[in-house]
């Protein structure tokens, strides 16, 4: 496929309700999407992909099911023993070779593909000067270098984590989170319809941190969204019990396992 590309979008803090391991993280009754729902929600975007399909054993009336959702819907339950988001976002982007673990954004940098990380930390990665990285302080900035990079980069992964979401959840401020999501959703409408025929876009949440708790971080299903442009109707992709399913749908779509390891993935159920 020409031109081949993945955008993934990182809502993090975005949980939807607590882990089957919650007790141990100090996150029984935790919900995210659950609690900031209370506080005022209008998500129509979201809602479009499928993001209350992915709740249908236990619904918000603000955030209904669709019975044609655009995307593909599932969920993704942390493995990693650690509190930190960190952590679990090392878990969703390392991945296995023969030899060693490494983030697959570094086994693209490896083959000369294309990498954009768009967020407000610094990577980890052993190829930092190989991969674009840009650094923002708020979700505007995050979309407005997000719509650069769809403008410019023909092919490759873009991954843009938007921050804004992350501040509040820490700051404990659920009506001004639920605002945000608000004017998320908004944008999210124009990336899009901005999306070309041979792109892939995902729509996750790297971590959660339910503003209603005092924790730092809480033990949460996360979601999953993938959107392809060329198919009308998405279908459950269930429960996947490790954020590295992420990873490895990476190196399926690019081919970075050559072959040799075929690790389980949603990839070929979304194209």
């Amino acid at each position: 496929m020409t031109h081949k590309r993945m955008i993934i979008l990182d809502i993090a803090s975005l949980g939807i309700g607590e882990a089957p391991d919650a007790n141990r993280f100090n996150s029984v009754g935790a919900d995210t999407l659950g609690h900031v729902a209370e506080k005022g929600l209008s998500v129509s975007n979201l809602i479009s992909l499928g993001l209350g399909n992915i709740r249908w054993d236990n619904e918000l009336s603000s955030v209904p099911q669709n019975d044609a959702p655009r995307a593909f819907f599932g969920k993704m339950v942390p493995n990693v023993d650690s509190y930190r988001g960190s952590a679990t976002y090392r878990e969703m982007f390392d991945y296995t070779t023969d030899v060693r673990t490494v983030s697959v954004m570094d086994l693209m940098a490896e083959r000369h593909m294309d990498v954009s990380i768009i967020s407000s930390f610094t990577n980890y990665l052993e190829k930092q000067d190989e991969i674009s990285t840009v650094q923002v302080p708020s979700d505007s900035k995050a979309f407005v270098e997000l719509s650069s990079k769809m403008r410019t980069q023909k092919d490759g992964l873009i991954y843009c984590q938007v921050p804004d979401v992350h501040i509040l959840a820490k700051a404990r401020n659920c009506f001004g989170y639920a605002e945000q999501l608000n004017k998320v959703d908004e944008t999210i409408g124009k990336i899009v319809e901005r999306l070309r025929d041979t792109d892939l876009l995902l729509i996750l949440s790297s971590e959660a941190i339910d503003p209603s708790m005092d924790n730092k971080t809480s033990r949460e299903y996360l979601p999953l969204l993938v959107f392809n442009p060329n198919q009308e109707v998405g279908k459950s992709l269930g429960i996947k019990r490790s954020l590295g399913a992420v990873g490895n749908a990476i190196a399926a779509y690019f081919d970075l396992d050559e072959g040799k390891q075929k690790k389980p993935n949603f990839i070929n159920e979304v194209l």
